[in-house]
């Protein structure tokens, strides 16, 4: 394990607002999916452009799971900054059981999606229920990080943007 680093790396900051905004245009863009896959379960023309939105529905899946991927690897490798000073510990094991449920959630998605897109197997429902998993555990995520910017004032939202030197 890699000593712990005093910030995040750059590509670790990207990566995180990368799958930000993926997540947000999955969420916009689902229904053409939705369609798509049960005309195909039925044996019929997806209607108009549900095609072409699925498949960017698939891409911006694919985006996410290689950019969690990477950031597991970035992670394991150049490890993470620790919880801002003064974080009771309660709060910090709560936060670490987050992002790693947050992970978990993101990768269920894909393997559900994907499984359920290539026909494999029918985890549609596995895959709503994720949703729901992964939409409460973002309100968390984000509400924890706007708490300690504004309450308890510990700069936990400038860890994720990346800096300028100059």
């Amino acid at each position: 394990m890699p000593p712990q680093p005093q910030s995040y790396r750059p590509a670790q900051i990207i990566l995180h607002w990368v799958v930000f905004a993926a997540i947000w245009v999955q969420w916009l863009f689902n229904e053409p999916i939705k369609r798509t896959i049960h005309a195909m379960q039925i044996g019929t023309t997806p209607a108009g452009n549900d095609m072409t939105m699925a498949w960017v529905h698939v891409g911006f899946g694919s985006t996410i799971f290689l950019a969690v991927l990477a950031r597991l690897y970035l992670r394991y490798r150049y490890g993470t900054p620790g919880h801002a000073p003064g974080t009771p510990p309660m709060q910090a094991k709560i936060a670490t059981t987050v992002h790693w449920a947050l992970y978990g959630a993101l990768i269920g998605m894909v393997i559900t999606g994907g499984m359920t897109w290539n026909g494999v197997a029918d985890l549609g429902y596995a895959h709503r229920l994720l949703n729901m998993v992964l939409f409460g555990l973002i309100t968390t995520h984000a509400a924890a990080a706007l708490f300690n910017q504004f309450v308890r004032k510990d700069g936990t939202l400038r860890r994720m943007i990346v800096s300028r030197k100059i």
